[in-house]
């Protein structure tokens, strides 16, 4: 569809392989529920509604083991960000791989081969090797798949695994075993929403003392301007935000 200024794609697709990648949708989706396959941190989720999910989000960060305690300079950081175009950028031959763990192989190939299709705009064509196509029915599950392998990568294996809980008895969402492994980690909080990432730090003194001089020895701030453009949040009032604090600017960008 052309708007002169963008172009919407519209695909067009078969009922019948309508029908039949629903059906698939659906058969992933129960089978990845019984056997576990995703952990607590994936939302959205049936347990929790969006309104509740905030309201437990709050709730989990009141509840964590002296996360407000600053005695001895702890600090908290609360850091969102967003994969840009993370549809766009999924590689259908490591995507293979990964889908081939969990899956039969056939059920794998099917998944990227309706990916790797011929598009075509008036007298053009391009094959598309690179990134999902939108509105396949199965493409929730695919996404959320390669979603946890990014989740692997920022989390590392030891904290995912102490996050999602042992797999006799996973956690629920904001919960630990005991909180010698809730506070063993920086990281006590973490959710994947969409293509947003939440994660909730809690430093002592020394680690944001580290995390900052390795900072500035990359990216020196001799006249101050890292606080200029800091990308604060607007949406609380004034005196409810972050304050632009020299040491928690540089921390806030040592984290990201």
């Amino acid at each position: 569809m052309d708007l002169y200024s963008y172009l919407i794609p519209v695909y067009e697709i078969e009922p019948i392989e309508k029908i039949t990648d629903a059906y698939l949708d659906q058969y992933l989706w129960y089978e990845g529920d019984k056997r576990h396959l995703f952990p607590n941190w994936i939302k959205p989720a049936d347990s929790e509604p969006p309104p509740l999910l905030v309201y437990k989000w709050c709730q989990g960060i009141n509840n964590l083991q002296g996360v407000w305690d600053t005695n001895d300079g702890q600090y908290v950081v609360m850091l969102q960000t967003k994969f840009e175009k993370f549809f766009e950028k999924i590689d259908l031959t490591m995507l293979n791989r990964l889908l081939r763990l969990v899956l039969d192989h056939i059920i794998a190939d099917y998944g990227t081969a309706k990916n790797n299709v011929v598009l075509s705009y008036k007298d053009m064509s391009h094959t598309n090797s690179y990134g999902l196509i939108r509105s396949l029915q199965y493409s929730s599950f695919v996404v959320r798949y390669y979603g946890l392998v990014l989740d692997l990568l920022l989390l590392g294996l030891t904290r995912a695994s102490e996050i999602a809980g042992p797999t006799q008895m996973p956690n629920e969402f904001i919960t630990y075993w005991d909180t010698k492994v809730e506070t063993r980690h920086p990281i006590r909080l973490y959710s994947w929403y969409i293509d947003k990432v939440h994660i909730l730090f809690h430093f002592t003194h020394e680690e944001a003392r580290d995390l900052i001089q390795h900072y500035l020895t990359e990216h020196p701030d001799p006249n101050n301007e890292n606080m200029v453009g800091y990308n604060n949040k607007k949406c609380w009032l004034r005196d409810a935000r972050m304050s632009l604090m020299k040491h928690d600017v540089n921390l806030g960008r040592s984290v990201f």
